[in-house]
């Protein structure tokens, strides 16, 4: 994982906000790159939940993954979430080829307890939910027709991994649909299907909104 992150990936979201990506050169320096090993089965957070607990949840968390004997990985990147306003842990690992998805939770949160982080070779872990909708995408034919039938529709994470398709220059596509609802009870309006181009290096190059089913 490198030590700095400065390229830009077109139309991704990478998690560069609140200074994460800087929080992984230093946990790459502190306990190597993430991997399987960031993954902490939550045990018990009820106290930190409850108000019982005199620290911040965040705190309160972190020396809960401590006092349980969660893997340095894990707290460690725990950690780097916390730094980056993410009061969150690694839930689960998922490889995919030279990328990999983390699954991430969020255990004090209302609603959306769950995210997917998508993490190139290079270390840029681009959060597939933040800003599900962009600019780019309200200006295809798709949105505005899909729009113009559902207007009060909108995106509800965490999207869901649909597959990954090797492409002809030696990498892959990574493919993830994220409903979109009209309300937190109703029925799926439809679903945004959006894919993620990785070159065959491991290197995240774009965000591509392909279709709204």
């Amino acid at each position: 994982m490198p030590t700095s992150i400065s390229r830009h990936v077109a139309g991704c979201a990478v998690l560069a906000f609140s200074g994460l990506v800087a929080m992984q050169a230093v946990h790459a320096e502190e306990t190597g790159p993430i991997d399987a090993r960031a993954v902490w089965q939550e045990r018990s957070l009820s106290t930190c939940r409850s108000g019982q607990s005199h620290s911040a949840p965040d705190v309160c968390m972190l020396r809960t993954m401590q006092r349980t004997g969660a893997h340095p990985q894990a707290i460690a990147a725990a950690r780097m979430l916390v730094r980056a306003n993410m009061a969150a842990y690694i839930s689960a690992w998922r490889p995919l080829g030279k990328v990999a998805l983390a699954t991430v939770t969020y255990p004090f949160r209302a609603n959306t307890n769950e995210g997917t982080l998508l993490i190139g070779s290079d270390g840029a872990a681009i959060d597939v939910d933040e800003h599900s909708v962009r600019e780019e995408d309200r200006a295809t034919p798709a949105w505005q027709a899909f729009t113009a039938a559902h207007p009060d529709a909108m995106p509800f994470a965490p999207a869901e991994f649909v597959g990954s398709t090797a492409t002809a220059d030696g990498g892959q596509s990574v493919l993830f649909s994220t409903p979109l609802i009209t309300c937190h009870a109703c029925a799926d309006d439809g679903a945004l299907l959006v894919a993620y181009t990785i070159d065959k290096a491991g290197i995240v190059l774009e965000r591509k909104l392909l279709t709204i089913k």
